[in-house]
């Protein structure tokens, strides 16, 4: 870790106001503060990277018990590649084994930038598609 930031604490506590934040640091889709809420409310699991009291990185998880789905999976870029994605990664794994499955499947998106990323977490680039839809637009 860069002698530069403080030592590195995790919780799974995260206001609606932070995780915009950390959205909007690496030009996520922009979202409503009371999506946001329903959003984490939502959330199976969530975990935040703080220094000190400053978030620097986030990631939660949904899931149905045979299907789970990583999101919003944000470091702060001055904060990139010092070992915080990967406690992010680490937690969330942790999570996903400590649900009762027979099977699992772990879904997430990311840019194509960051598949080697998440392959040394054992993930695969498969062909996905996804919608962005906006109330009463077409698709």
């Amino acid at each position: 870790m860069n002698n530069d930031y403080n030592i590195i604490t995790y919780s799974n506590i995260l206001s609606a106001e932070n995780y915009c934040l950390l959205r909007k640091s690496v030009e996520f889709h922009d979202i409503p503060l009371s999506h946001a809420k329903t959003a984490l409310v939502r959330s199976d699991f969530i975990v935040a990277a703080y220094d000190e009291n400053k978030p620097v990185g986030m990631a939660r998880l949904m899931t149905d018990g045979t299907q789970t789905y990583v999101m919003d999976v944000v470091v702060l870029p001055n904060y990139q590649d010092k070992g915080i994605g990967r406690g992010l990664m680490e937690r969330i794994i942790e999570f996903i084994k400590s649900i009762e499955y027979d099977t699992m499947l772990v879904n997430l998106l990311t840019n194509s930038d960051k598949t080697g990323f998440y392959e040394k977490f054992g993930f695969v680039e498969t062909v996905g598609m996804h919608l962005w839809l906006e109330k009463g637009g077409e698709y």
